[in-house]
Parts: structure tokens; sequence; C-alpha cells
């Protein structure tokens, strides 16, 4: 059996990720969450590509976090260790890939934009059985993701003590409006102190990040069904116009476009 189907009480992902078999490249398993919910923290020696139809899920490693709104994915090279938190009624279609295949896939976690095409080979794969039609739709599913296009939903993480706190502050209080002078305060340092350590850790400058994070925000807001209005003052943003071309200019859409063009790909 190629294909694992399940519930939220039977969602084992682990289980498939940890098949080994060069014969089978791809294994898929179908789940369907029907209330929030986080999987415990696993790692497995698949790699896997976890794709919602439906619903918005993040994804978090030690090296950062993914929100994966409907109708993209997150790809996870093998042992990453991750956890996901699912927000309730998220229809998931999830690829497993055998080692063998590591050299033909992306050795980074991102999320990517699933095309109408990649849509219907994950769809195919979900709901075929026949051995050979399995091998070619594997080669042409691995070649798709290796060229797929990676979107803007990703925030590293920083590992001094210092800045995890920040950062865990600013993530559950996406409004605050403090200034980079006031955070370096806050962490004991120096304002250039402070924004170097930060761009360091991170890749990223704090007010980079920040204004990413908001747009992460804003996604699983939008996604769970708040208005462009609410996300735009529950972020913490002056007028509803300067959400929207901060959003514009990060996903290359106004939020409201963004969300429509996700869910009816």
């Amino acid at each position: 059996m190629t294909m694992n189907i399940g519930k939220l009480t039977s969602y084992k992902p682990v289980d498939t990720g940890y098949i080994l078999d060069s014969s089978r490249p791809v294994i898929a398993y179908i789940a369907e969450v029907d209330e929030p919910v986080c999987a415990a923290s696993h790692r497995h020696p698949r790699a896997q590509l976890i794709y919602a139809s439906s619903g918005v899920m993040r994804v978090r490693t030690a090296s950062g976090m993914w929100v994966v709104p409907p109708m993209q994915a997150v790809w996870l090279p093998p042992y990453v260790e991750h956890k996901v938190d699912f927000p309730g009624c998220v229809l998931l279609r999830n690829l497993f890939f055998d080692p063998s295949c590591a050299d033909r896939l992306p050795d980074r976690c991102f999320v990517l934009s699933v095309s109408p095409f990649l849509r219907e080979l994950i769809a195919k794969f979900c709901l075929t059985e026949d051995v050979d039609k399995l091998a070619n739709l594997s080669a042409v599913v691995m070649d798709e993701i290796a060229d797929a296009k990676e979107e803007p939903f990703s925030l590293p993480a920083a590992s001094s003590p210092a800045l995890v706190r920040i950062m865990q502050y600013l993530d559950e209080n996406p409004s605050c409006r403090w200034t980079l002078d006031e955070w370096a305060a806050e962490a004991n340092t120096s304002t250039r102190n402070f924004a170097r350590c930060f761009f360091k850790e991170t890749g990223m400058t704090f007010g980079g990040w920040r204004k990413r994070l908001k747009i992460i925000k804003a996604v699983q807001m939008l996604g769970g069904g708040k208005s462009v209005t609410e996300a735009a003052y529950d972020l913490g943003y002056q007028s509803i116009s300067a959400f929207i071309e901060s959003f514009r200019k990060e996903t290359g859409s106004p939020p409201a476009k963004y969300l429509k063009s996700s869910v009816s790909q």
C-alpha cells in the first residue's frame, strides 16, 4: 500500500517518515485535522512535503518558523526536527521522500508555491497505487519541487537568550511599537550592537524581521477569518492602507487578493 489515510486520531506521519525503501521513493499520507492541535516535535529519515489544500499551518524548527497558507506547502529535508500547529479544519496531503532521492531535492526548509500542475500531481499521487505510474509521478514531483518558487513566509530564529526572549514577546504581541533603541535598552546593550547581533544570528535586520513577522501573522489571521481591517489594527498598523502596502511589498499582492488567489488555485 502506497497511500495512508487518517483522521486526527490516527495522524502518524512519523511512522510513514521512517519507512526506508528505495523502491518506493515517494509515499503519500492524507489526513484531515478537525480541531486545533499541535503535532509534537519529531523528525524522520524521509524528507517531507506538507501540503494543505485548506487551512493555515505553522511549522517550527530550531532554525525558524514557516507559515503555510492554503494551496502552499512547506518542504522539510530529512532529519529536521519539527513540530506543526494545526488551527483546525485542515486537509493535508503529505509526501515522504526516501533518502535515496536526497541528491535531487532541496536541502533547506522553505514554503513553496504549489502551482496548479504540482497540485494535480500531488492529487494523482495520493489516488494512485499502480507501481509504474507512481515511479513516473515520483520523478516529475521531485522535479517540480526542485524548481518551485519560494514564498516569503519563513522567519529565522536566534540563539542568544536575549534575542529569543524578544522574538517570543513580539510573536505574542505583534502590535508592539517599541523602537530599535528601546529593544536594545531592554537587551542591555547599545543600539548598534543589538542590530549587529540580530543580523549575525538571523541574516535579517531587526526591522525586516519584524515586518516579516507581521506579514506571517496577517496570513494566519486572514486565513482564520479575520478581515483586512481587523488584521491591520491587531498588528499595530496606523492605517489600513499602510498594512495593505506592506503586505503587497512582501508578497506581491494585496492581502485580499493574495488569499483569494491562494484558495482559488
